[in-house]
């Protein structure tokens, strides 16, 4: 696959019990999250109820970053947890979960033998950032534009413009590339650009 873009209008949004869940990307190609047949995925859903339960995902390790609102999440038997934008929370996707509150958040869903890791950046007006996945080991390295506009570039990509919902798939399997390059991005609008970075990585 090398460089993929895929635009906001390309992505699937469905209803969950509390809102709405759009899939920004489901590896392998082909695979299904409702008949759970896929090995990762990342998606960024609403929270429009404000008393919930999260989908329980058997056999699934999530990573769920708020992007705007505030959550309370209570585990069974595990210790309530606040979160606000930039905050993160990673469980085990069998547990039962009640949320509390209003927001938007990104998911990353990884099953049995793939690990991974979300963060978010912060670019100003006229500012560029670079970004590579920390370890060479990484299969897989997404840029989700949550708000913004910005051009991005690597070895993989020529020049593009993204804007808000828009992602950047990159991967290392392009011409036996044995890291995924680092992708240049560049943001190009009148407001900070805000960019969540999902890192898959195959373990054994």
């Amino acid at each position: 696959m090398g460089a993929i873009i895929r635009r906001r209008s390309e992505h699937e949004t469905r209803a969950w019990a509390g809102g709405e869940t759009t899939e920004l990307a489901i590896f392998p190609a082909g695979s299904s999250y409702a008949q759970r047949s896929f090995s990762w995925r990342v998606s960024s859903a609403t929270v429009t109820i404000p008393s919930s339960e999260f989908t329980r995902l058997e056999g699934y390790y999530r990573h769920l970053m708020v992007l705007d609102g505030e959550l309370r999440l209570l585990p069974a038997g595990g210790a309530e947890a606040e979160l606000a934008p930039g905050d993160q929370y990673s469980f085990d996707g069998a547990t039962p979960i009640a949320c509390f509150g209003l927001a938007t958040d990104v998911n990353l869903m990884l099953a049995q033998g793939f690990s991974g890791r979300l963060s978010r950046g912060v670019i100003g007006p006229g500012s560029c950032s670079p970004w590579q996945p920390e370890s060479p080991s990484a299969s897989h390295g997404l840029a989700y534009c949550y708000r913004g506009q910005a051009l991005v570039s690597s070895a993989q990509l020529p020049s593009h413009t993204i804007s808000a919902g828009d992602l950047v798939w990159l991967t290392n399997d392009a011409a036996g590339r044995p890291e995924i390059p680092s992708l240049n991005i560049e943001n190009i609008g009148d407001e900070p650009l805000i960019i969540v970075l999902a890192t898959v990585f195959n373990t054994p």
